[in-house]
This record gives C-alpha cells, structure tokens and sequence, in this order.
C-alpha cells in the first residue's frame, strides 16, 4: 500500500492540509487486478488519501446531510471527487473543498450558477474562468450547514480579490449570510477550490 502514496499530492498551510491524487494513479499498485465502478474507485480512493494525511485517525463515516466527518475524532475534513480526481483536506476549521478538471462543459451550464453580477466576474467564453466559478460554489456548498440551497442566490462570489487565484465570497449558513474567503490552486487542468482562515 504504500507503494501507491507515490501519486499523492499535498497542499499544505498553515492549520489546512489537502492532499489529491489522480484515481486511477493512486489505485494502479494495488487494485489493477479489480474491476471497480466510478463510485468504488472514489471510496477506495478517499481511503488511501486519509492513509496517508490521517493514518492515526478514525474511519470515515457521513452525517445524514451527507458531510464526512472522522469517527472519534473532531478534526475537519471534506472531500471531494471529479471524473479522474479525488482529494481530500483537513483543517483546524470547518472546511469545504472541490475539485474539477477544466471542460467545456461548465459553459453549457453557467447560467444556472452564476447570478448576473457574478458573470460580470467569468468571461462567458473562458472554460477556465467557468470551472473556477463552479469549484467556489462547490467549496461553498460543501462548507454550509444549509440545505436546499440555490447556487446563484444562497452561495455568491462577490469579487475576486487576486487574479484567478482568491475571492471573496458570501453564502447561506444557519440562515444568514457569512463572508467566506475562497482560494484557487490551478495544475495543468485542475482546478482545486478551498475556503482559508487568514
């Protein structure tokens, strides 16, 4: 097992780690013989992530609003898959984290997550800019304690406080709205969403 750590990368602040790796990088070693769909390579996946960032902790288990937590344990974790990725970070706050590939994709979609002053924010053509867009209300989405919420409405960007890479954002949590400050870390095309304590 530990031959697949290999492929694992680390994002480390201070009071955060986040650590991710390309699924089928990280399962190659091991379950190369296995057939696992999409959603057993995530689990399998999100399992050596925290092999590897919390070897001493508890197993991970999920709230009924579907929030992962560590059994036993209050450290704060979230995590996070996309089509080839799977990441997971925890932190001396509560944190929320997304991960996605850039794709045309988000250009098709964009009007039902962006509100009107926020795609003054995202070039229309840039899928770049898009997927940025949508890792944040992801990241946001993840950290609120709210459900039912509306991605244009309830989790808003409201500037971009460095050139693709920090925003100031606001979102829906306990009812009323908090300011959250969302950083960006892009490798090649991989966009990776977190919210930061300063």
């Amino acid at each position: 097992m530990q031959n697949s750590f290999h492929s694992i990368k680390l994002i480390n602040r201070n009071n955060f780690r986040l650590t991710f790796s390309n699924i089928d990088d990280l399962l190659a070693k091991s379950c190369q013989s296995f057939n696992y769909t999409k959603r057993m390579k995530e689990k399998v996946g999100v399992q050596f992530l925290k092999k590897y960032l919390l070897p001493s902790s508890g197993q991970i288990i999920y709230e009924k609003t579907g929030r992962p937590r560590l059994e036993g344990d209050s450290t704060n974790i979230s995590i996070s898959h996309s089509k080839n990725y799977v990441a997971l970070a925890e932190a001396a706050y509560r944190i929320g984290i997304d991960i996605e590939e850039i794709n045309l994709r988000v250009l098709k979609v964009r009007n039902r997550f962006l509100n009107n002053g926020e795609k003054e924010l995202f070039r229309e053509d840039s899928s770049l800019s898009n997927t940025i867009a949508w890792t944040i209300k992801e990241s946001l989405f993840k950290l609120s304690h709210d459900g039912g919420l509306a991605f244009n409405t309830d989790l808003l960007i409201l500037e971009e406080i460095s050139p693709q890479t920090r925003y100031r954002c606001s979102m829906k949590d306990g009812g009323v709205f908090v300011e959250v400050i969302v950083e960006i870390v892009q490798m090649e095309n991989l966009i990776i969403a977190f919210n930061v304590q300063d």
